[in-house]
């Protein structure tokens, strides 16, 4: 029975019982009630959705979003690709940290943009405080060394753990996995289409996380067959130069520019062909 059916059956009538009378406060107390319990649950549904869209925002750019890609190819990598680090805090992703000495540009020796290229966060309006969630809670960052490197809100609550509260009051974590992050670059010198049996030495050109270039050296000798190995090497556009014979190079091929975008990398032998 609805509530304006009741009323209209009472209205109906010369009187009202008793009964009736407190039918009608119990059904109004039931509705006032139920109201009152949904419209915090629908406030922190919200947040709880608007907390994670902002993780998961600061984390792409961070790190880069998997999901911008150039044909198959991913092509976001954030602060990491720019700079060679996951960045300390969050606010280095706003403003240029003073251990990167160096704004973005072309490196000439290296053929790809190196540097702090940010903001990489940008709001709706210029008020957005990308360091609290949706609650007005600070968010909680555990950096390098912590492995992997986490993104936490603690929840409606703003303590740790879920506490005694309801499920808005877990805390909501992201993390940056390290197969998004740093990969494992190989590969092999041709020569001429087979393999190469002399002495290279062979550079991998990366951001050093201060802004500037440093080379990855690796060097090979005839046992090797032309077999080379990089790890740890930070994602993004990465280039190759290779300087043939080893100690007293001839002839240096290169630099080969490539993307690392996955945790294991071949470069392929075609690109790094030592003719005769």
């Amino acid at each position: 029975m609805t509530l304006p059916f009741l009323l209209k059956s009472i209205e109906n009538r010369r009187g009202f019982t008793l009964i009736e009378v407190l039918m009608v406060v119990l059904l109004v107390t039931i509705l006032a009630v139920a109201s009152i319990t949904m419209i915090p649950d629908t406030i922190n549904q919200s947040r709880f959705n608007q907390t994670v869209d902002q993780l998961n925002q600061i984390r792409n750019a961070m790190i880069g979003n998997p999901g911008i890609k150039e044909g198959t190819t991913r092509t976001s990598f954030g602060f990491l690709g720019d700079v060679g680090v996951v960045p300390a805090a969050i606010s280095d992703l706003l403003a240029k940290p003073g251990y990167v000495g160096a704004v973005f540009a072309l490196n000439s020796t290296a053929r790809f943009g190196i540097g702090w290229n940010g903001p990489y966060l940008t709001g709706q309006n210029t008020h957005t405080d990308f360091t609290k969630d949706a609650w007005g809670n600070p968010l909680v960052y555990a950096p390098p060394p912590t492995s992997p490197p986490t993104l936490t809100s603690l929840g409606a609550d703003g303590a740790v753990g879920a506490a005694a509260g309801g499920a808005f009051d877990a805390d909501i974590t992201v993390t940056l996995p390290i197969e998004m992050t740093f990969a494992t670059v190989s590969g092999f010198i041709c020569q001429g289409g087979g393999p190469f049996t002399g002495t290279a030495q062979v550079e991998l050109n990366v951001p050093d996380g201060t802004g500037a270039l440093t080379q990855l050296e690796d060097h090979v000798v005839p046992a090797d067959k032309g077999q080379f190995s990089f790890g740890s090497v930070p994602m993004g556009v990465r280039s190759i130069t290779i300087y043939t014979p080893d100690p007293a190079p001839t002839q240096t091929l290169g630099p080969i520019i490539f993307t690392v975008a996955q945790p294991n990398v071949v470069v392929p032998c075609n690109l790094i062909d030592i003719s005769p």
